[in-house]
């Protein structure tokens, strides 16, 4: 299974100050892969992705603060807020052993034994864990919580994730 290139990795906030500064939030909790950040790709809410040059990045009090080469005063700098920073995988913090990456989970085949009951095509945040929207073979969606005891094991490098609980599924 192809790896994305790019992954979603913040969320564009407001504007900070009058310089075009604006607050970014990453989806990891972690700031350090993106202070050393140069470029980037913003996902508008429109859905359309634009090409950004970091100029600058800052810490102020708790939060993130970049400003982007392209938008370089306040008014145009708005016009990012609400969008969905991606940046290239190999920027992205490391993995350890047994992590992945949410992007990895689009696409997989989720089996029970050796019977592949669907596909993954979304996720959302579910209270206690990562909900996993799987289509099964007639086209109906299932939500599937991303923990036992309904996941037994998710095998990123056969692209499949295995059920523990098939009655997930009805």
């Amino acid at each position: 299974m192809e790896k994305k290139t790019v992954l979603a990795t913040a969320t564009v906030g407001r504007v900070h100050g009058v310089e075009g500064f604006l607050r970014i939030y990453p989806l990891s909790g972690e700031y350090d892969h993106l202070l050393s950040l140069d470029e980037a790709q913003i996902e508008l809410k429109n859905k359309e992705r634009v090409h950004v040059t970091v100029k600058d990045t800052k810490m102020h009090q708790d939060a993130l603060l970049m400003r982007f080469a392209e938008y370089p005063d306040r008014e145009r700098a708005k016009l990012l807020s609400g969008g969905v920073m991606y940046i290239a995988r190999d920027k992205c913090p490391p993995l350890e052993d047994g992590e992945y990456y949410v992007a990895d989970l689009y696409g997989m085949d989720v089996c029970h034994s050796s019977t592949i009951l669907g596909k993954v095509v979304d996720t959302s945040e579910g209270a206690q864990a990562l909900l996993l929207h799987v289509r099964d073979n007639d086209g109906k969606i299932h939500l599937v919580p991303n923990m036992n005891p309904f996941v037994e094991k998710v095998d990123i490098e056969n692209g499949r994730i295995i059920l523990e609980m098939l009655e997930v599924m009805n």
